[in-house]
């Protein structure tokens, strides 16, 4: 093969290779733009996702503030009238007690007025976390008022809204409504599941104990309740209810 033609097909070679790298290239800036255009609307999605959410959280935060100023407002009840020190003494005059600014003369007076400010943000925002401890709140002021199929009804939307520590709260909650209620049964599930390994870690599982061993005496399972004090006893020798399970132990010994 001569000399020229040679060149002219390695000409022809090059004048390819070029052709094909220029589609590839081609081809790799449509799919590049492509990828650009698509990152950029997930982009735009998630940043509208987020300003979204963070605002309806900060809303939702703003109720909860607003509830909590109330519910965790200090109780000042006003004094006892002053006793007459007898017929025809002369006393000096008393005068009419004045309810401090930002207290309130009773808890009853106290959870009536926080009541429908903490389930307005737990309705407005159920899902988030503020509207979840708002739920939570209202269903122990719900207790608190002796009102209790409306507070077992929140502690059962805190559990099913809820995957961590305000569901176990919540399902103490609703064992304690259980047991005022005379449902004892109802509440040994409840508190049987709150004291199993997972639930413990982020309960104190002696509280726990000592709400199952109520439970059990309330059923009539005295013997469960003797175990459950005794577990008290042996397991948390430095908890808060030691004297409590110690004294409710002898009293069962005692009974029984």
């Amino acid at each position: 093969m001569k000399r020229s033609e040679r060149h002219h097909l390695k000409e022809n070679a090059f004048a390819v290779a070029m052709a094909s790298l220029g589609g590839q290239l081609s081809d790799w800036g449509r799919s590049l733009a492509v990828g650009i255009a698509i990152g950029t609307a997930l982009l735009v999605l998630y940043g509208g996702y987020s300003f979204w959410t963070d605002r309806n959280s900060g809303r939702a935060g703003f109720l909860l503030a607003e509830a909590l100023v109330v519910a965790d407002a200090p109780v000042v009840p006003p004094p006892p009238p002053e006793a007459a020190e007898g017929e025809g003494a002369e006393t000096a005059p008393v005068p009419p007690f004045v309810q401090p600014p930002g207290t309130y003369p009773s808890l009853e007076a106290k959870m009536n007025e926080a009541l429908p400010r903490l389930l307005n943000a737990a309705n407005a925002y159920p899902s988030s976390q503020p509207g979840i401890t708002a739920r939570y709140r209202a269903a122990a002021a719900l207790a608190n008022l002796g009102r209790h199929d409306e507070a077992a009804a929140e502690y059962r939307e805190v559990i099913d809204q809820d995957a961590g520590l305000y569901a176990r709260m919540a399902a103490l909650g609703l064992a304690d409504v259980e047991l005022a209620r005379g449902s004892a049964a109802a509440a040994i599930e409840l508190l049987e599941s709150a004291s199993g390994a997972e639930a413990a870690a982020q309960l104190p599982l002696d509280g726990v104990l000592m709400r199952l061993a109520t439970a059990y005496d309330r059923a009539g399972r005295t013997g469960d309740a003797r175990a459950t004090y005794q577990r008290v006893l042996d397991e948390f020798p430095a908890s808060p209810y030691l004297g409590s399970a110690e004294r409710e132990l002898e009293a069962l010994s005692n009974d029984g």
